[in-house]
C-alpha cells in the first residue's frame, strides 16, 4: 500500500501550506516554548512560540527540498517559506476563531462522502489517483480508513495531516459561503442599472486638458493639500507600520589596475594550465580556481557565452583559451564529450548489513548474497520490483514510497549516477554502498532524451575588486556616515557631492529594498526600538557587492499616513484639482448666458469631438480613456442640452447630447446580477485582510530573521 507517498509527491500547492501547519500545530501544542527564547508572537492572545514555528519551517522547508530535488534552500526563497508559514499561522488562528464562532463542524458522515462517496475532496483525488488509468482508487482510501492503528508512525502522521487539510478547507468553502450568500444585489438595483445601459448616446463634446493650463498660472495652499488629503483620506490607509528609508550605495567595483592585475594572473594560470599532468590535474584546478573541480557532464550553454559555442568546437583533449563569461575569465579543458540525458529515475532496494546496527544482525556476506538473490528474482519476472521493495527492502519508508528515489539531475544521483547512465530504462543491477553498510538493487525507471554533454576542467577567476580597493570603498562610506550623522546632513552633503540618494519603505519583515536583494540586517536596524527618525545609522551596511550607508527617514503607523508624509505623493493630484478649478470658471465664462458649445470651443481654443454609441457599460470615452464622472453625467443628460462643465480625469469636459437609441448589446437584468454576484465571490480573497485589520497581532519575528 504505498499510494499514501503520493500524498508528499503530488500535494505540494494543495496540502503542504495547510497540511504542515495542522501537524505542526498539534506538536506544537504538545510542547512547551524552549526556556528564555521570546514567543515569535500573539494572534489574538494565542501565543505563537519559537519551537512551534521552527517545526512548522523545518517541514515546509524539507518539503521545498524534496519537491525541488535539491540540497539547499536559497536564502531568498528560505526567507519567503519562513514568511509563508507565518502568514498560515494568522490565517489559521483568525478563521479557526471565526469558524468556532459560526459552529462550523465537518461530520464523519460528511468526511466519508468526501473520502468515498459523491463529492470527492480534489486534495484525495489527487493524492489516490492511478496516474496510470486516471482511476479513483477507493480501495486505498478504504483501507488506511479501516487499518489506521495499524498503520506505522509515518503513515498515520500523513494520513491525519491530509484528513485534518481536508476538513480545514471545507470549514474554509462552507465560511466563504457562508459570506458571499450575505452579498447580494436586489432585483430593483439590478434593473435600475440594465436601464442606464439600454442607451446609447451621440455626443458633441470638448474636452479643456489640464496640460492646457501651465504650473506658472496656478497657486498651491495648504489648504489645498488639506482638502484633497480629506477627500482622499480613506486612500491613505496603511495595514501595518512603514518605515521610509533613504540610503547611499558604494559599489565594490574594482579599478583599472585590479583589471589588469587579474589578466596577468589568469595569462601565468593559462601558461601552467597546458603543462599539467593529467594525474596532477585535479589538485591544479582546485589551486588556481576559484571554484572546486566539477567532473559532472554539462550541456555547453550551462557554461555561458562564449564559452558555449567554444566547447561545441574543440575536441576531447583540446585547451580552450581564457576568456570573460559574466564576471569571471573561464579557461578550460576538454575531458570528455557523451550524450547523456538531462535527468534520471531510479527505484532502490536497500539490503544492509550490521554496520547501520539496530535490528539488522546480518553480515556484509549475507547482505550480498540477499541482494544477488533478490536481483535474480527480480530479473526473472518471479516478482515484480515494486513487490521485492515491500518484501526485502530495510529502507524504513519503503511503505510510502515503493522504493522510488524520484527524478534526479545527471550528477545528483552521487554513486549510483554512472550505473544509472550507462544502465538502459527498466534495467536492474547491484551496487554496494560507499560506506560498506550494504547494497542496494537498483532499478532504473526513467531517463530524459540524451543530450551532447561535456565533461570539462575549468579554471575560473572572479573580476573582483581587491582587498586594497573594497578597503578604500568602504573607508569612504565611513567616511560619509561619520560626517553625516542625520538625516539632514545626509541630504545636504549627498546634493553637494552629487551622490544619488535612492529611497525605499519597508515593512518588518520586508526582505529587499529597491537595488539591494538582502536587505534584512538594515530593515532589522530600522525597526530596532532605539533607532530614531532623522538618524544616520552607525553600521555600514554591506549586501550585493556594495556597502550603504542609510538613514531613517520616516515612520508611518498603522492606521492613516499623515498628511505630510502624503504631500510629495499627492502634489500632482492636488496641482489637477486646482487647474480643474480653474479650467471650470473659465468654461463658465465662456458659456456666460446663450452661449453654445460651438462658440465655447471658439473661446477656448479647443476642438469639438462627436462620440457615438455612448453607453453607460462602456469603461472607455471614446480616445479620452477612462472618465466614468463623464460617462456618467451622459447617461444622466437630457438630449439636446447643453452640459458641464464636468471635470474628469484628464481634463474638464463639456457636451451636448444630439439624439438617444437603444443599445442591443445592453446586458439584462439578470446578467448584470450574475456579473456582481461573481464579483463579490472574488472580494472574498480579501477576507484574511479583513479579519488582520480587526484583530491584535503582534509579530515579533524581526528579533529573529
Amino acid at each position: 500500500m504505498g499510494i499514501i507517498g503520493s500524498i508528499r509527491k503530488h500535494s505540494w500547492i494543495a496540502v503542504a501550506v495547510v497540511g504542515v501547519a495542522i501537524v505542526a500545530f498539534i506538536i506544537g501544542d504538545l510542547t512547551k516554548n524552549n526556556r528564555g527564547i521570546p514567543d515569535m508572537g500573539k494572534i489574538n492572545g494565542s501565543t505563537i512560540t519559537y519551537q512551534r514555528f521552527t517545526e512548522m519551517t523545518e517541514e515546509m522547508e524539507n518539503n521545498y527540498k524534496r519537491q525541488q530535488g535539491v540540497n539547499q534552500i536559497p536564502a531568498d526563497v528560505e526567507y519567503q517559506l519562513r514568511d509563508q508559514v507565518w502568514q498560515t499561522l494568522v490565517g489559521e488562528n483568525l478563521t479557526d476563531e471565526q469558524f468556532e464562532k459560526l459552529g462550523l463542524t465537518v461530520s464523519p458522515a460528511e468526511l466519508n462522502d468526501m473520502y468515498v462517496g459523491s463529492f470527492i475532496h480534489p486534495y484525495l483525488r489527487q493524492s489516490f489517483t492511478d496516474p496510470k488509468t486516471g482511476e479513483y482508487q477507493t480501495q486505498a482510501i478504504q483501507y488506511y480508513v479501516d487499518n489506521f492503528e495499524n498503520l506505522d508512525t509515518l503513515q498515520r502522521m500523513q494520513w491525519v495531516e491530509l484528513e485534518k487539510a481536508v476538513k480545514a478547507d471545507r470549514k474554509q468553502q462552507k465560511y466563504s459561503t457562508l459570506i458571499s450568500r450575505g452579498m447580494y444585489m436586489p432585483t430593483n438595483i439590478a434593473q435600475q442599472i440594465a436601464n442606464l445601459g439600454n442607451k446609447v448616446s451621440n455626443v458633441n463634446a470638448l474636452n479643456c486638458s489640464y496640460q492646457s493650463v501651465s504650473d506658472d498660472e496656478i497657486t498651491l495652499t495648504d489648504a489645498d493639500y488639506q482638502n484633497y488629503y480629506k477627500k482622499h483620506k480613506a486612500e491613505f490607509r496603511l495595514h501595518e507600520e512603514l518605515r521610509q528609508l533613504n540610503y547611499i550605495t558604494y559599489p565594490i567595483v574594482p579599478t583599472q589596475q585590479d583589471l589588469a592585475d587579474i589578466q596577468a594572473a589568469v595569462e601565468k594560470s593559462w601558461e601552467e594550465f597546458q603543462t599539467v599532468a593529467p594525474d596532477e590535474l585535479i589538485f591544479f584546478v582546485n589551486s588556481e580556481s576559484d571554484h572546486s573541480y566539477d567532473s559532472t557532464y554539462r550541456k555547453a550553454s550551462e557554461f555561458g557565452s562564449p564559452m558555449d559555442s567554444a566547447l561545441m568546437a574543440a575536441g576531447v583533449g583540446s585547451f580552450i583559451s581564457p576568456r570573460i563569461v559574466g564576471n569571471e575569465w573561464m579557461m578550460a579543458k576538454v575531458l570528455d564529450v557523451a550524450n547523456r540525458p538531462d535527468s534520471l529515475r531510479a527505484s532502490a532496494i536497500y539490503i544492509f548489513n550490521n554496520k547501520v546496527g539496530g535490528e539488522i544482525t546480518r553480515g556484509d556476506e549475507q547482505a550480498k548474497l540477499l541482494a544477488d538473490s533478490v536481483l535474480n528474482i527480480v530479473r526473472s519476472g518471479a516478482m515484480t520490483f515494486e513487490e521485492a521493495v515491500n518484501q526485502y527492502s530495510d529502507d524504513p519508508q519503503k511503505a510510502e514510497n515503493n522504493g522510488d528515489m524520484m527524478w534526479q539531475l545527471d550528477g545528483n544521483y552521487g554513486f549510483l549516477n554512472e550505473d544509472l547512465v550507462n544502465t538502459p530504462e527498466g534495467g536492474v543491477f547491484v551496487v554496494k554502498h560507499p560506506n560498506e553498510v550494504g547494497y542496494f538493487v537498483v532499478k532504473v525507471t526513467g531517463k530524459t532524451t540524451p543530450h551532447k554533454k561535456y565533461r570539462v576542467a575549468t579554471i575560473t577567476r572572479t573580476i573582483a575588486a581587491s582587498e586594497t580597493t573594497t578597503r578604500n570603498i568602504y573607508n569612504n562610506a565611513n567616511r560619509f556616515a561619520g560626517n553625516n550623522r542625520t538625516f539632514a546632513e545626509m541630504t545636504a552633503t549627498a546634493q553637494a557631492e552629487n551622490l544619488q540618494m535612492r529611497e525605499g519603505m519597508v515593512n518588518a519583515m520586508s526582505y529587499s529594498m529597491p537595488g539591494i536583494n538582502n536587505a534584512r540586517s538594515i530593515v532589522q536596524w530600522a525597526y530596532n526600538e532605539k533607532t530614531q527618525v532623522g538618524e544616520v545609522a552607525d553600521q555600514i551596511f554591506e549586501a550585493d557587492d556594495q556597502y550603504i550607508v542609510v538613514a531613517l527617514k520616516d515612520v508611518y503607523k498603522k492606521g492613516y499616513a499623515t498628511l505630510d508624509q502624503v504631500r510629495t505623493s499627492i502634489e500632482n493630484q492636488v496641482r489637477i484639482e486646482k487647474k480643474a478649478e480653474l479650467l471650470k470658471a473659465r468654461l463658465e465664462e465662456a458659456k456666460g448666458a446663450n452661449a453654445n458649445l460651438t462658440a465655447i470651443a471658439a473661446k477656448m481654443n479647443v476642438a469639438i469631438d462627436t462620440l457615438d454609441s455612448i453607453s453607460f457599460n462602456d469603461y472607455f470615452l471614446g480616445k479620452y480613456g477612462m472618465e466614468p464622472k463623464v460617462q456618467a453625467a451622459i447617461v444622466a443628460a437630457e438630449p439636446n442640452t447643453l452640459v458641464g462643465p464636468i471635470q474628469g480625469a484628464n481634463g474638464v469636459y463639456m457636451f451636448y447630447v444630439n439624439n438617444r437609441s437603444d443599445n442591443p448589446a445592453a446586458p439584462t437584468a439578470e446578467a448584470i446580477r450574475s456579473q456582481r454576484q461573481q464579483s463579490f465571490m472574488q472580494g472574498l480573497r480579501n477576507i484574511q485582510q479583513v479579519l488582520k485589520d480587526h484583530a491584535n497581532i503582534v509579530d515579533q519575528r524581526n528579533k529573529f530573521f
